[in-house]
């Protein structure tokens, strides 16, 4: 009877200290713009007012240009200009690469969904010079 009453008063120790901190463990905190931070760059996106200037240079620059894409770069393509970058969006080279392989750029993790679009956006008007 008492090595029942023993083991009886151990487990409702051991209860004591596990049920806090199952508790403690299940609760967390975490703020709702980094949680959905790529759906709420997907509905800020600007994909209706896209130009070359404004929009994709400043995509390129960031991203490609950055001793790849550049004169004397390492890779194939001078994105400098707008005649470097409208050669690889004729030959079908800037969308395959970046929106369907998504293997470039090759540094720095793929582009955003948003710059994805716009870009997307850009080649469906044309890709104008604007």
């Amino acid at each position: 009877m008492r090595t029942l009453k023993k083991v009886f008063i151990d487990s409702r120790k051991i209860w004591v200290i596990i049920l806090p901190m199952f508790f403690l463990a299940s609760c967390y905190y975490d703020k709702e713009d980094q949680l959905y931070d790529a759906y709420y760059a997907s509905k800020n996106c600007d994909t209706l007012t896209v130009t070359y200037t404004h929009t994709i240079v400043p995509i390129i620059a960031a991203r490609c240009a950055t001793g790849c894409h550049t004169a004397g770069g390492t890779a194939n393509g001078n994105f400098d200009t707008y005649a470097g970058l409208k050669a690889k969006v004729d030959n079908g080279s800037l969308i395959r690469r970046t929106t369907v392989l998504m293997n470039m750029p090759s540094t720095g993790g793929p582009l955003t969904s948003c710059q994805i679009n716009q870009i997307k956006k850009w080649v469906q008007l044309g890709a104008p010079n604007n």
